[in-house]
């Protein structure tokens, strides 16, 4: 009986050397374990690729992908629906199969994931690598900041998980989290677990803008409790040709959106988006 499996096995080698194998079915192992992308998951979904290993038997090592259903077709076997298992569970319905239907006696089953595309978590926006990552087993928020290369010099202290939700009206629940401390040093770092479609946005640190009569004029990153002499000193303070009385800040109007215009004062706050212009004093 073993002979017979290892010739039908054969046969169909010879067959896909023709014509790809079809996602979810049994194809011959083309990657060796030492290569696997995945790791210790606790459950398989659609898009996951599985390494088929049966221990004394090298020549039946294959590599199977899950279709959309969540279905792999095995040889002998049928139709298997393994979606929402465990590897080392399909392992072992696997080995009852062969056992009962006599192809071997005492088959000892292995699966190990190699890439694992049925749980993933997405991240976009200011950091060094955006992309989806595999949700091996758990992923927290940092840990994913981590295999993004971390945050980019010009990155928020806040990043956005979007979660789907049946019961929110939009379908999706927004979550802010501190990621970092740089204008909030006082309050501590914020972690998540995250599930399978979470999709994480870190966006780019709120700045305001000083020109004009300044050491150096440019956009500058917000800081709670920011005002207009703080302001000054981040732009290295004002030339000898500055006036402190002919300093204005042009601000959006929050009806309208139009730029409006107005003197202010050094202790006066600045809110993101302002530009700051300190004019020239007269002589």
């Amino acid at each position: 009986m073993l002979a017979a499996l290892v010739a039908w096995l054969a046969l169909g080698t010879a067959y896909a050397a023709d014509e790809m194998p079809h996602p979810g079915r049994l194809a011959p192992a083309t990657v060796v374990p030492s290569e696997v992308e995945g790791g210790a998951v606790a459950t398989v979904g659609p898009g996951d690729t599985l390494y088929l290993t049966v221990y004394g038997q090298p020549e039946l090592a294959a590599q199977v992908t899950l279709d959309v259903r969540g279905h792999i077709v095995v040889p002998f076997l049928g139709d298997m629906a393994v979606g929402g298992e465990a590897p080392s569970a399909i392992a072992k319905r696997i080995a009852d199969g062969l056992r009962q239907r006599g192809y071997l006696n005492d088959p000892q089953v292995a699966i190990e994931v190699l890439r694992v595309r049925s749980r993933m978590a997405s991240i976009l926006g200011s950091v060094a690598k955006p992309g989806r990552y595999p949700i091996e087993g758990s992923l927290t928020l940092l840990e994913l900041l981590a295999q993004a290369g971390g945050l980019k010099d010009n990155a928020d202290d806040v990043a956005v998980v979007l979660r789907k939700d049946g019961q929110a009206e939009s379908g999706q629940r927004r979550m802010e989290l501190l990621i970092g401390n740089k204008s909030l040093p006082e309050r501590p770092v914020e972690d998540l677990q995250l599930q399978a479609g979470d999709v994480v946005y870190v966006p780019q640190a709120k700045v305001f803008y000083i020109y004009g009569e300044v050491t150096r004029a440019g956009a500058y990153p917000m800081e709670r409790g920011l005002n207009v002499m703080r302001a000054l000193s981040l732009a290295g303070g004002l030339t000898q040709r500055a006036s402190e009385r002919r300093i204005s800040i042009s601000r959006p109007d929050p009806g309208t959106g139009e730029q409006r215009k107005q003197r202010v004062n050094l202790d006066d706050p600045v809110a993101a988006g302002d530009v700051i212009y300190v004019d020239e004093r007269f002589f």
